[in-house]
Parts: C-alpha cells; sequence; structure tokens
C-alpha cells in the first residue's frame, strides 16, 4: 500500500509539473503575439461639437465639428450618419450619410460635416468607421432653439458676449453664444443658423481660407456680418465701411441719437480713420464715424470704430438700447431676402418635393375604348360564332372556338393595358438658382424618381453639397447612401420597390454658373439699361421687377443682349401673380410647384427703389437635378428651374438738382 501511495504521489507530480509546463510554454506563446496585436489595434478616440455653442436652428443644415486621435498607423476612415424616423411635413427622411476622413499616424485629424437639425433633434449618434469596423461612436446631442436670434461672437473669452445681454432684434430675443475662430464652418450653408456673426478684424485674420470663403459666400447670401475695430480684414470680404485710423478717445454721445437714449457713454476709444464712399454712416460724423455699414451682396456688413468691450460702453445703461437699435436696422436695411435661409422646412425648400405629386400617371386607356373591346367580344363569340359554325355545320368546334376567342380577348387587353406602362423611369425636377452677379450661384432642387420596375438607382451630384433622401409611402424606408468624396457626391438609392417615389433633395454653392449682367439707370419713375444673359443656359420668360414694374423680356439665348425700354414697363400691384400670367411655365404642370413656392420665397421682398429683381425659367443646368448615372432607360423626365438675380439701379442725376 505505501508502494501504491508512493507511486500515486509521483505520477501526480508528473502530471502537475507537464501541466505547469504546458502552461509555461502557452503563456510564453500569447506574451511573444501580445505585442503584435497591440501593434495592429490603433487606439482611436473621436469628439464632437454640434451647432453653435450647443445651440442650433432644427430646420436648418446644422454644422458638426469633429476631430479625432489617431493613435496607431495612418489610415482612411469615414464618419457616417444613419438618418431616419419621423416625417419631415409628408416625407419620410431615409439616408446613411458619410464622409472620408484621412487619419495621419500619431496625430490628430478634425473636418466639419453638415447634419440636418431634424435629425438631431430626433436623436442620432456619429459612427467613426475604419473598413468595416466601427471603432468610436459619438452622440449629437445639442439644444434646438426656435423664437430667438442665434447670434455668433467670435472670441476666446465665454464672457465676451457680455455686451449683447438684454438685446432683441425687432422684439425677438438675441441669443449670443461665443465661438473660437476654429468653430466656425467651412459651410455656407450651416452659417444660416446665425442670425449675425459678431467678430473683430483679428479674428477674422485668424479664420482659414476656407472658412472665409464660406462666410463671404453667406454674406453675399443675405447674412450679416459686424465687425468690431478697425483694420484690415481678408481680402474676400473686400474693403470695410471704416478704414483703420490711429487710436484715439473720442466723445461717444453720438451714440446716444442712434440708440434713442437721452445720455450717452461719454469718452470711448475709437480707432477710426475714414467712412468708405459707398457706405452708410448711422453714428458719428465723417471725421469721427462711430457706425457705419454697407451692402455685401443680398447681406451687409456693419462696423463699429469701438471694441464692444468697452468698459465705459458696458457701464452705459444705454448699450442694450444701441445694439438693439442695431439689429432693428440691419433688418430695415436688408431689402433683399436671404437665399440660404429655412432651406428644410416643409413649407420652405423642401417643400419643392411636391413636384413628386405631378409625376406622368399612367395613360390608361378609356372606358369607351374598353367598351369597345367588350362589345367586339360579345358579337364574335355570340351571333358571329353562331352564324360561322352553322354554316360549317360544325357546331361541336364551339368548345374550342370560344375558349380561343376569350383568350385572345384577354391578351389583346392585357396588352392594351401594358402599352401604357411607361419604359422606364419618371422624373421630374424643380429648383431654384439665385445668380450672385459675381458668376456664383447659390442652387437647390428636388429630383422626384419613380419606375415601374423596381431596383437601384445612383446619381452622382456635385461635390459639397448637401443631400437629403426622402419618401412619402409607407412602405418600408428603402436603402439610400449618400457618400461624399472631393470630387462628387454620390446618392444610391438600393430596393427601391416598382411605383414608389423617392425624392433626391440637395443644395450647394458653385462658383461657375454665369450671370445675368444688367446694366440699369432710373430717371423720371422709368427704367432704363440693357440685360445680357451670361449663364450656359438659354433663359425663358426673363422679366424685371422694379418699383411696381413690371417689364418683360422674353427669351434670352447665351450671350444675347435685350435692351429695357419704358414701352416694356408694365404697372403691377402684386407682381408675383402678375410674373405667374406672363411665364405660364409656373402655372402647369411642375410649375405649378415652383409658383407656389416664389409666392413664399418672396414674401418679405418689396420691390423698391435700391434694386431690381430679375426673374426667368430654365428647362435645365441645375447639377442638383443629376440624372441617374446607371444605364437605365428614362421614360418621361421634365425640369424647370427659377432663376434669381438682384441688380443695382443707378439713379440719373440731372445738372443742377
Amino acid at each position: 500500500m505505501r508502494m501504491v501511495s508512493r507511486a500515486r504521489r509521483a505520477l501526480v507530480r508528473h502530471v502537475v509539473a507537464a501541466l505547469a509546463a504546458a502552461a509555461a510554454i502557452c503563456a510564453t506563446w500569447e506574451a511573444s503575439r501580445a505585442p503584435e496585436v497591440f501593434a495592429d489595434a490603433s487606439p482611436v478616440s473621436m469628439a464632437v461639437a454640434v451647432g453653435y455653442g450647443g445651440y442650433y436652428v432644427a430646420d436648418e443644415w446644422v454644422p458638426v465639428h469633429v476631430w479625432v486621435r489617431n493613435g496607431g498607423r495612418a489610415e482612411m476612415a469615414k464618419l457616417v450618419l444613419r438618418v431616419g424616423g419621423p416625417s419631415i411635413g409628408d416625407r419620410r427622411v431615409a439616408a446613411e450619410l458619410a464622409w472620408p476622413l484621412w487619419l495621419p499616424k500619431g496625430a490628430s485629424a478634425s473636418t466639419f460635416v453638415d447634419v440636418p437639425g431634424s435629425a438631431l433633434a430626433q436623436g442620432a449618434s456619429l459612427e467613426l468607421v475604419i473598413g468595416n469596423r466601427v471603432v468610436s461612436t459619438s452622440w449629437l446631442g445639442g439644444n434646438s432653439v426656435s423664437h430667438v436670434d442665434l447670434v455668433g461672437v467670435v472670441s476666446d473669452s465665454s464672457q465676451a458676449t457680455q455686451f449683447l445681454a438684454g438685446t432683441s432684434a425687432d422684439g425677438t430675443p438675441v441669443l449670443p453664444v461665443a465661438l473660437r475662430a476654429y468653430d466656425l464652418p467651412t459651410s455656407p450653408q450651416a452659417l444660416a443658423d446665425l442670425s449675425a456673426l459678431v467678430a473683430s478684424v483679428d479674428e477674422l485674420r485668424a479664420l482659414s481660407k476656407a472658412q472665409v470663403r464660406a462666410l463671404a459666400a453667406w454674406l453675399d447670401q443675405g447674412g450679416m456680418l459686424v465687425v468690431t475695430g478697425t483694420g484690415l480684414a481678408p481680402a474676400e470680404l473686400g474693403a470695410l465701411p471704416i478704414s483703420p485710423g490711429a487710436f484715439a478717445v473720442v466723445n461717444g454721445d453720438a451714440l446716444a441719437s442712434f440708440a434713442g437714449t437721452s445720455d450717452g457713454p461719454g469718452q470711448i476709444e475709437s480707432t477710426a480713420g475714414e467712412i468708405a464712399a459707398d457706405a452708410r454712416l448711422w453714428a458719428g460724423s465723417n471725421a469721427e464715424p462711430l457706425v457705419a455699414s454697407e451692402a455685401f451682396g443680398r447681406g451687409q456688413i456693419w462696423q463699429t470704430a469701438f471694441s464692444p468691450l468697452d468698459p465705459d460702453l458696458l457701464a452705459w445703461p444705454g448699450n442694450a438700447q444701441m445694439w438693439t437699435a442695431l439689429f432693428h436696422d440691419a433688418g430695415m436695411a436688408q431689402v433683399d431676402d436671404p437665399a440660404v435661409s429655412n432651406l428644410l422646412r416643409p413649407t420652405g425648400g423642401l417643400s419643392l418635393t411636391s413636384v413628386g405629386d405631378a409625376l406622368e400617371p399612367l395613360r390608361m386607356p378609356g372606358l369607351s375604348t374598353f367598351g369597345l373591346v367588350l362589345l367586339a367580344y360579345l358579337l364574335a363569340a355570340g351571333p358571329v360564332t353562331f352564324y360561322v359554325l352553322r354554316r360549317l355545320r360544325r357546331a361541336a368546334l364551339a368548345w374550342v372556338v370560344l375558349p380561343a376567342l376569350s383568350g385572345l380577348t384577354t391578351a389583346g387587353v392585357f396588352a392594351l393595358g401594358g402599352s401604357a406602362r411607361p419604359a422606364g423611369l419618371l422624373m421630374n425636377g424643380v429648383g431654384v438658382m439665385e445668380l450672385l452677379g459675381d458668376g456664383q450661384a447659390y442652387e437647390y432642387g428636388a429630383l422626384a424618381i419613380m419606375s415601374p420596375d423596381s431596383g437601384d438607382e445612383i446619381l452622382r451630384l456635385p461635390a459639397g453639397d448637401d443631400i437629403l433622401t426622402l419618401q412619402s409611402d409607407n412602405q418600408p424606408v428603402a436603402n439610400a447612401g449618400i457618400e461624399h468624396s472631393a470630387d462628387a457626391t454620390w446618392v444610391s438609392l438600393t430596393d427601391v420597390p416598382r411605383w414608389h417615389v423617392r425624392y433626391v433633395f440637395a443644395s450647394g454653392f458653385h462658383d461657375d454658373a454665369g450671370r445675368i449682367q444688367c446694366n440699369f439707370k432710373e430717371a423720371y419713375g422709368l427704367l432704363f439699361g440693357t440685360v445680357t444673359n451670361e449663364t450656359r443656359m438659354t433663359l425663358t420668360n426673363v422679366a424685371v421687377v422694379y418699383d411696381g414694374m413690371l417689364v418683360k423680356l422674353g427669351a434670352l439665348a447665351p450671350g444675347q443682349t435685350r435692351s429695357v425700354n419704358a414701352s416694356q414697363e408694365v404697372p403691377t400691384s402684386s407682381w408675383i401673380s402678375d410674373y405667374g400670367v406672363y411665364n405660364r411655365q409656373l402655372t402647369h404642370g411642375i410649375g405649378r410647384t415652383l409658383g407656389a413656392y416664389l409666392s413664399s420665397l418672396a414674401a418679405g421682398w418689396h420691390g423698391g427703389s435700391e434694386a431690381a429683381l430679375v426673374l426667368a425659367t430654365a428647362d435645365g443646368g441645375l447639377p442638383e437635378l443629376a440624372a441617374p448615372a446607371n444605364d437605365h432607360v428614362v421614360a418621361s423626365e421634365k425640369r424647370l428651374v427659377l432663376v434669381r438675380e438682384y441688380a443695382p439701379v443707378m439713379p440719373v442725376v440731372e445738372a443742377g438738382s
């Protein structure tokens, strides 16, 4: 027994030793592999900043600033946002948006992406994808605002917004948010969240080229920039209303009349030089200007010769009234309606998707046609068959003839109905081209696509466009992908059921759209001058609206010029209605969508004496209304583009007047 016991213990010791050796070998093998696994796993982290200080407008495109820290090797990643769920109006949003992002080795990368505000309101998250693997996810949270004017103040200090405390714009409270220079987006459309932007000249010069270009495009289309202090601004913004001068302490009591208060702030610091020839002086004098403004396209630039953080100004009881007066007068000065506004509102730009309601229906044969077919069948299956078989004395053949007649009639009716089925895609598209007068344009449009067959569609749109895909039926949301790249934006609609409408709503700025060159002068209340079509489109039903007059110019081919004279002017009290009578395309077919939209688009604009509105339509020329890139036959394709531009009018001054 002892020998057995000793043998058992020896066996156990050997087994334990063997297991320990095996474990040591495994541990050594795993340890040798661990550094390689760690080296392959790239530690990546992502952070996001939504809107402006966390605030955004749900009916606009919202900027999202993304930072990614890459601790591994360099590789290409993409940002993915899935949008879906509740509808905008009666259209359901459905898309997967993707943006490429290059991650350098062991460094950080940052970019801006434009996100529909409605997606943020419903709750959304942004994913960072490398290969087919999601490596980081960030929740896009923020505060949706309405019934306030969101004003951005560019500064490194969160206290820089204190000068706007208690201000309003025509009764609407002003919500100021502090923004660092790198917080400003590179997309003009994302700037539409802001009612105004306040920045010093030094802060403007700290912006990147892409940010300055976006700021200039936003101003061109109706934005408002308030520059504090003087200096040389970036070249894209041109000369400011007040030139730089020597530092001086001046009497600021002239601000009292501007603000509508009894007392002024007393002595304040100023660096003003001279006021520009085309600027308007609001406070101060030509020798010592304090507040001035000038037009910048459809927008405007305001400038103060002083810093808003001057202690004497902040201590002045009328400070809030002064800024309220500035925002009020800015609204009064801006006669042209902004183009980049309310784009994603159901009653705004998205109302253009109603063009899908006008898709060409099936041209089914009338009841009279089916009646004739039925009558012919009854005659053939009745008297004619009876007469023929009786003459042939082959009555038994009725068992063959009557089924054959029924089959032939059924096949004929089926073929007759099939002849009304379109042989390919049905497409309707409407859009708006807002010409800036310098070759640039802001363009947006809605394309409706329907097909008698199920399948996939691919569209190629310009790079930098903001795009949404929508649908209006109760079918499961179709798979839709929007892939942004450096040279194009690709839209893919996959597994679309037959006879179901899908919408592509796109918008973007373009630099080579051309212009309508106008040279207008006014004399004795009449408009004179020339209009030249410098676009690549043939413009139809060209008209000029100015000071209660509608001037009809007909069609203009590219490069064609036409003169404006008094004999063409027609008095108008409702120019939108009169233009619809003149341009019948806006009252028929897909044009009804544009006609209804024009009424809301120009509701805030009234023909005054400062600018003339040039209107026209075209049958194409809008890249946002692109045809499918895959080889699908198009059975019906209709497009209509509304073209607008504002042109200055120079008054003729008589000698001695």
